[in-house]
């Protein structure tokens, strides 16, 4: 089944990502005041009148393209623009109409595809507005639909004449996408999350540059490989230093933060060619915090020899010792290595995470702990006793104790009874939650 595809073209800052935004009900394209915040192109799956469809949200069309990543950008839209079966022109009805909407409308029109113009901006409808936003005829698209991103006045006009046009073509229901395992590639600027993506895909999906932060917020991609389905994410590097909204930069890296509770798996990626920091464990604990299911991902590794794979691994649990439990996949985007057995790392660990260990088993291995070990009172307690050992949720694993008094649990204790629990019953990749809750 085919889904129609409605791509959102337009010069910078006409306001394309917050419509984009918008129609979704949810902030997933990052908008910021600066223009041209937009570079890959994004998806989103909405619904309207009984109709599916992806919007593209693209960068604004510009004719500079004085460097090679400016030209990619640039790729990015015209490629949004060719695969799409309707073209949504975005213009600013704050401004009057100028040479490059002219040049922009002229080249949409030569695409033969259906095209419809919007004119944003238009916070407050007047005779005044209304006469402002009617200069656009001129570019010869129809009439224009007025509308406001920010408040969605004019939105649902919008939308009906988006499927009015679709369903000459497109008759089918809104797709399902629930089905899909989410996986994020998180880390630092530069270590190859994109290129791990566009290996997977066999494209030029994402944009890819030496410089660092050249993504600058989450892309969502449907991938299918083998009977799998996935959604890839990709995200903007985190910085080492940065505050929410001083610049795009940092809004792109709390995007990448807010993006870590809505996936099912995060793939950490790290630069195999140089050293971990401080920034790879600040990341790592980002994750931990959020629960989240992890696959440590060492990319680049077409630079290093087998000497220095080995090496790398033997310095891993001084660096990252609380990941001790998580699988570690070698990557290479340049020539594929690692990709397939990254995928079925990731479905194991999600897998995992959503393991029902049965009572008894808990039952018996709870015995043979305490037989091996029985933990030793704090200072200034009684004697800690534990009762009993029961798995109440999944995804993460969450496992009570019930004792006599949690305080009097040693934190050695601890460490050491969920080394065993994991030697015993494996959960690799995914956190695992012990709660020691008294008994009343």
């Amino acid at each position: 089944m085919k889904i129609p595809l409605v791509a959102l073209v337009g010069l910078p800052n006409a306001g394309k990502s917050t419509l984009f935004n918008k129609i979704l009900e949810i902030r997933k394209a990052l908008t910021h005041p600066v223009a041209g915040t937009t570079r890959d192109r994004h998806y989103g799956l909405t619904t309207w009148n009984g109709l599916g469809f992806y919007l593209i949200d693209t960068a604004g069309i510009s004719n500079k393209t004085n460097s090679p990543l400016e030209k990619n950008i640039q790729k990015q839209t015209a490629i949004a623009q060719d695969e799409a079966d309707l073209i949504l022109l975005i213009v600013d009805g704050k401004t009057n109409i100028s040479n490059e909407d002219l040049v922009v409308a002229n080249k949409l029109q030569k695409t033969k595809k259906p095209v419809l113009l919007a004119v944003n901006k238009i916070d407050s409808r007047s005779t005044k507005t209304e006469t402002a936003a009617s200069q656009f005829r001129t570019l010869g698209l129809g009439a224009p639909i007025l509308i406001s991103a920010t408040s969605g006045a004019g939105v649902g006009d919008l939308l009906d004449a988006i499927v009015d046009e679709l369903k000459k073509i497109y008759t089918e229901p809104a797709p399902e996408e629930s089905d899909r395992l989410k996986l994020a590639f998180i880390g630092k600027p530069n270590v190859g999350k994109s290129s791990l993506i566009n290996a997977l895909l066999k494209q030029d999906r994402l944009l890819v540059d030496s410089k660092a932060g050249t993504t600058r917020s989450t892309v969502d991609i449907p991938f299918e490989y083998g009977d799998k389905k996935y959604l890839l994410l990709d995200t903007a590097g985190v910085k080492k230093k940065w505050k929410q909204d001083v610049d795009i930069e940092a809004a792109a890296a709390m995007q990448s933060l807010r993006t870590i509770p809505q996936v099912d798996v995060a793939l950490f990626v790290i630069d195999a060619s140089t050293d971990m920091t401080f920034q790879d464990q600040a990341i790592a604990q980002e994750i931990l915090e959020q629960n989240k299911t992890i696959v440590l991902v060492i990319n680049k590794v077409d630079l290093l020899s087998e000497e220095e794979k080995n090496s790398l691994l033997d310095r891993l649990p001084d660096y990252l010792p609380q990941l001790w439990w998580a699988p570690v996949v070698f990557t290479s985007s340049k020539v594929g290595h690692g990709l397939v057995k990254m995928l079925e790392l990731a479905q194991s660990a999600f897998a995992a995470g959503n393991r029902q260990i049965d009572n008894d088993l808990l039952d018996q291995f709870l015995d043979d702990v305490l037989r091996k070990h029985t933990p030793e009172k704090m200072q200034d307690e009684r004697d800690p006793k534990i009762y009993n050992l029961k798995q109440i949720a999944t995804n993460p694993p969450v496992f009570k104790l019930t004792v006599n008094l949690p305080s009097a649990i040693a934190p050695g204790w601890k460490k050491f009874f969920e080394k065993q629990f994991r030697l015993k019953f494996g959960f690799e990749g995914t956190p695992v939650v012990f709660k020691y809750i008294r008994k009343n």
